[in-house]
Parts: C-alpha cells; sequence; structure tokens
C-alpha cells in the first residue's frame, strides 16, 4: 500500500530591520535603569534587584525570539503561518483567491490592521489577530509596501508579507487547481 507523498513548500518572510528590536528593548532598558536609580536612593533592597533584573533580561529574550519567529508554509494543501506567539492553519479550498491581491498598505488604507485584538505589534511589525473594518486579520506583516491580502471564505483575512508575494500567490492558485 502506497503513502500519499507530503508535499512541503516554505516561503520567505520580507525581512523587518533589525532596529525595531529596540522597540522591545528601549522599555526594558528605562525599567532597568529606574531600577537601578532606586536602588542607590535605597528604596530598594538587593534582593529587589537579584530578581528584576534577571526577569528583565528574560522578558527581552523572549520577546526577541518571538519577532524573529516567523514562517510561511505551503503544507498539504493548508496555508501554515507562524508568527511570533501566533499560529493560523488555513486550508487553500477555504481561501478566496479570485479577490487574492498584492497591496501597499500605504497606499490601501483599507487594508491597513486596525484595533489589535490579540497580537504582537510595533511600528512596521503586526502579528497575531487584528480587525480589518468589521472582519478578522490574521496578521503577519514585516514589509507594509508589499503584502498579500487573502480573504477567507468564512469572512476572515490573512494579511502576510512574503519575501516574493507573487511566488506565493502562484503557488496557492496552483495548489487550489488540482
Amino acid at each position: 500500500m502506497s503513502r500519499p507523498t507530503s508535499t512541503r513548500t516554505g516561503f520567505a518572510v520580507a525581512p523587518a530591520p533589525i532596529w525595531r528590536v529596540l522597540w522591545l528593548w528601549l522599555p526594558l532598558l528605562g525599567v532597568a535603569v529606574l531600577l537601578v536609580a532606586t536602588h542607590l536612593q535605597e528604596q530598594r533592597t538587593p534582593m529587589d534587584m537579584a530578581i528584576t533584573a534577571p526577569f528583565l533580561l528574560a522578558l527581552g529574550g523572549v520577546l526577541s525570539w518571538a519577532f524573529f519567529r516567523r514562517r510561511i508554509v505551503l503544507e498539504n494543501g493548508e496555508l501554515v503561518v507562524t508568527s511570533t506567539f501566533y499560529r493560523r492553519r488555513t486550508a487553500v479550498s477555504s481561501l478566496q483567491l479570485d479577490q487574492a491581491r498584492i497591496v501597499d498598505l500605504a497606499e490601501h488604507a483599507q487594508f491597513k490592521p486596525g484595533m489589535k485584538i490579540n497580537g504582537f505589534g510595533m511600528p512596521g511589525f503586526q502579528s497575531g489577530h487584528y480587525r480589518l473594518g468589521k472582519r478578522k486579520a490574521f496578521c503577519l506583516v514585516t514589509d507594509a509596501s508589499r503584502v498579500l491580502y487573502l480573504p477567507t471564505r468564512d469572512d476572515r483575512v490573512l494579511l502576510l508579507s512574503p519575501e516574493h508575494p507573487r511566488a506565493l500567490l502562484d503557488a496557492l492558485n496552483a495548489q487550489a487547481t488540482r
């Protein structure tokens, strides 16, 4: 008896500038400076420093790890998007590929993620669940100038920033015709 062959194709995510990690580390650095300043004024004990400083380092490490955790994979008829702390599996058959578009969010504000429902975001980077008007959107946006807008049949949207959006859209169309 033959096994079904597994197909797995990965698509590179458009890189986000490394300096965006500063949006994570600068507030943590500010808290560390406040911690040291209050310790020097003898408002904190050495035990406070011993507990808080490693916690801040661990928090910064986890958030930095999450920032770099980004993957787009087309696997066995499903589009699997992994971004920060979130993962979304969407069957290719549930995508409305005839309505898919590659957009620049600066020119098409109607496609820009709105209110964050449950996500990880900073200027120029959105990951997780957002509102797009009245619709729910799952976002992995690292480059707002080339975002793949993928509506689904259940009135949700995927907003993705693959490095080559046309290649991903072509692969999805090829998968859908099989």
